[in-house]
């Protein structure tokens, strides 16, 4: 409590102090005045202690950002919108900071980590890689490390908002883990969070190969993404479809055909308009099995397809980046 006199305490007092005098109650609505001035102070005292104006103005934020997310989605320069997101990211962890467990900023701050890192910072990484600068490639790697991990430490906070036990599960193994997500996750709006929990553990993981203990979890971040595709498989342009196609070509031990359904599948569930599906299937499936024609074709039918999907339209854009760059490539992959 701050070093000003409380004002209720004080005015009690003078009441107190002048009660012989005190006039009789004056009828105002029916209430009388003594009615009234209880509520009052009732309700200042409530406010005094649970109308925190700033808490109040955090959470019409994240309302607000949640509204114009789809902007940032639908923007059309790549450049501008890589360096733009920083400040969002940063404006988002300051909101967060008030309002810990508001899931609107929760969702917002988790997937601006995931699209900035994977739109921005392993394209950095590819750049470099490519420039033969393997200093920069790495420092780049090392963002995206902890770009991710605190993608998925946020989610994994929202699922504990509503949902207990999960470290418990993934302490006992992979099968209770699924038991878990089965017993925990059956309604269809709960695709997005299992997504953006799976999609961020999954990509750190990716950027973390050299540890094994981080490769080790890659089974909990596919359940996540496999239960994420069942109850909704349509959500965020099947992306959790993509995600277990590319997971299925690069594991050890993974099935190619399998993978070829699960990125059939995906443009089935995009209608080819989400352009990531194709990107990733040339540099990923393409290239493992050696198949140069299919790599060219698709990343040709990712230039020539315009803006087909302009509520993707920055990851296609992303996606187009990308395309140009294997291209001019080719030789490197095969």
């Amino acid at each position: 409590m701050n070093a000003t006199r409380d004002p209720i305490a004080g005015t009690a007092a003078r009441h107190t102090s002048r009660q012989p005098q005190r006039p009789p109650a004056q009828a105002v609505g029916g209430r009388s005045l003594d009615a009234l001035l209880v509520v009052a102070l009732f309700g200042a005292l409530w406010c005094g202690t649970a109308c925190d104006t700033t808490v109040l103005a955090a959470n019409s934020t994240a309302k607000v950002f949640d509204r114009a997310a789809p902007a940032f989605e639908e923007y059309f320069d790549y450049d501008l919108a890589g360096a733009a997101a920083p400040g969002s990211i940063l404006q988002l962890e300051g909101v967060l900071r008030v309002v810990p467990e508001n899931k609107l900023v929760i969702e917002r701050l988790c997937r601006a980590y995931v699209g900035y890192t994977f739109g921005f910072v392993e394209d950095a990484i590819e750049v470099a890689e490519l420039a033969g600068d393997f200093e920069e490639a790495d420092r780049q790697r090392g963002r995206a490390r902890m770009f991710y991990r605190r993608a998925r430490d946020l989610a994994v906070h929202w699922i504990s908002l509503d949902h207990e036990g999960m470290q418990d599960a993934i302490r006992a193994g992979a099968e209770e883990f699924e038991r878990w997500v089965r017993h925990n996750f059956n309604d269809p709006e709960d695709a997005g969070i299992l997504l953006w929990t799976g999609y961020s553990w999954g990509s750190f993981i990716n950027q973390s190969k050299d540890d094994m203990g981080a490769v080790a979890d890659l089974p909990y971040a596919r359940i996540l993404v496999e239960r994420s595709a069942s109850l909704n498989p349509r959500y965020y342009h099947g992306a959790a479809t993509t995600f277990l196609a590319v997971v299925q070509t690069n594991m050890m031990g993974g099935d190619l055909d399998v993978a070829q359904e699960l990125f059939d599948n995906a443009f089935e569930l995009s209608e080819r308009h989400a352009l990531l599906v194709h990107v990733n299937m040339a540099r990923h499936y393409a290239v493992k099995r050696g198949d140069r024609e299919l790599f060219l074709r698709l990343l040709r039918e990712v230039l020539e397809a315009g803006d087909p999907l302009p509520a993707a339209r920055l990851s296609n854009r992303v996606a187009r980046r990308r395309a140009e760059r294997y291209l001019a490539n080719v030789d490197r992959y095969f």
